[in-house]
């Protein structure tokens, strides 16, 4: 299977249920209404990294010669640096000026409970807002030795940068995982990873008495070597979905609509219960990955390519996923910080507003800013899109 064969539209859009689900689990730390368990969010970061490793496997199934490797690496800069970049600009303005005028009541009126909570460097200077944009702009704030510069401007950006480390290995992945290329070898690959993965979180599990979101949020959550373990998942569900050949005749229709429906209630079970019996919030999202990486398997192999009309808004909802999941928090904080929605808005109506603000905006930066921008890039550069 190759990028000839088109995008899978049904994917795209399960980006965009990614991004909002994140969005719903931090609309409760920043507007302060419960919608989804936390559990929720940390399970859909995982879509985001199964995702990954499948469709770049989708998209590039091989990568031969330089050519090919220029253009692999510059079509991944092309989409994710600009609007990341200007993400990273619009958060680290935002909450510059508005320390700059409110100090550390800011950080209380906009609820940012993670950074109350770090030992941010005082005083909060230029020379710190300095470091911290730079290290942002250079993808580099998960190195520093101040842990809180992952969440100070835009906290989930931290997971764009362990993108982009697997994007730059991505070509080396594809190496060493081309003799996994039968049924068996595929299955006995993914328990392997899967229980890798369970074995880093226990080495790396701090003490329960030690437990808090600093000191797990490094070592687990964030960890390129424990996540990088879901990306290769999802390469591992691309090779299962060439391996299983595609049918259109009913029967196996049938068989792809029960497959989807068992892997809906299956997502759905391991969140519950990652959420109910898990010990720590953030390695939790590890109870939900086989679900995950089902729920993607299931999805690809349905013909989602019969309805133009579907196929587009999949497109659509695909390309704002991105954006959406860049600009929601600041966006948020903004909405609150400046009363911008009366207090005495009903809980849904508040949140049916802020949902469509935030989508609203994405949409207006997804046309008129990063569109033009990277078809701009692309003919520039000579690659196709």
């Amino acid at each position: 299977m190759s990028a000839s064969h088109g995008k899978i539209p049904i994917l795209d859009a399960m980006r965009f249920v990614a991004s909002l689900t994140v969005m719903l689990v931090h609309y409760e730390l920043i507007m302060g209404h419960f919608v989804l368990y936390g559990t929720a969010s940390t399970s859909a970061l995982s879509w985001f990294f199964v995702l990954s490793g499948f469709i770049l496997s989708y998209t590039y199934p091989t990568l031969q010669g330089s050519a090919p490797y220029k253009r692999y690496y510059l079509h991944r800069v092309i989409r994710i640096f600009p609007v990341y970049w200007l993400a990273v600009i619009v958060s680290s303005l935002f909450v510059s000026i508005a320390y700059l005028n409110f100090g550390e009541a800011f950080f209380a009126e906009v609820n940012r409970p993670f950074v109350l909570r770090y030992d941010l460097p005082e005083p909060l200077d230029f020379s710190f807002w300095t470091m911290a944009t730079f290290r942002h702009l250079t993808f580099t704030q998960s190195l520093s030795s101040i842990e809180t510069l992952n969440l100070v401007f835009n906290g989930p950006l931290w997971s764009l940068v362990l993108e982009m480390y697997f994007y730059l290995c991505f070509p080396l992945l594809l190496i060493l995982l081309r003799e996994i290329n039968t049924k068996i070898r595929v299955a006995f690959a993914f328990v392997g990873f899967y229980l890798l993965q369970f074995l880093l979180i226990q080495i790396n599990l701090p003490d329960a008495e030690q437990y808090s979101l600093l000191n797990l949020n490094i070592p687990v959550y964030t960890n390129p070597l424990i996540r990088g373990i879901e990306f290769i998942l999802g390469m591992l569900v691309y090779k299962a979905f060439v391996l299983y050949p595609h049918r259109d005749n009913i029967e196996d229709k049938q068989t792809r609509w029960i497959a989807v429906s068992i892997a809906v209630v299956g997502y759905v079970a391991s969140v519950y219960l990652a959420h109910n019996y898990a010990p720590y919030q953030y390695s939790m999202y590890f109870a939900t990955v086989p679900s995950v990486c089902f729920l993607v398997f299931a999805l690809s192999r349905m013909n989602w390519h019969a309805n133009a009309g579907a196929t587009r808004v999949c497109v659509l909802l695909g390309g704002l996923s991105y954006i959406l999941y860049c600009f929601h928090w600041p966006l948020m904080e903004m909405l609150q910080l400046f009363n911008v929605l009366p207090d005495s808005l009903p809980f849904p109506i508040n949140l049916a507003l802020v949902v469509a603000i935030v989508v609203g905006v994405s949409y207006f930066v997804y046309r008129v800013i990063e569109t033009p921008i990277r078809k701009a890039l692309y003919r520039s550069f000579e690659i196709p899109k």
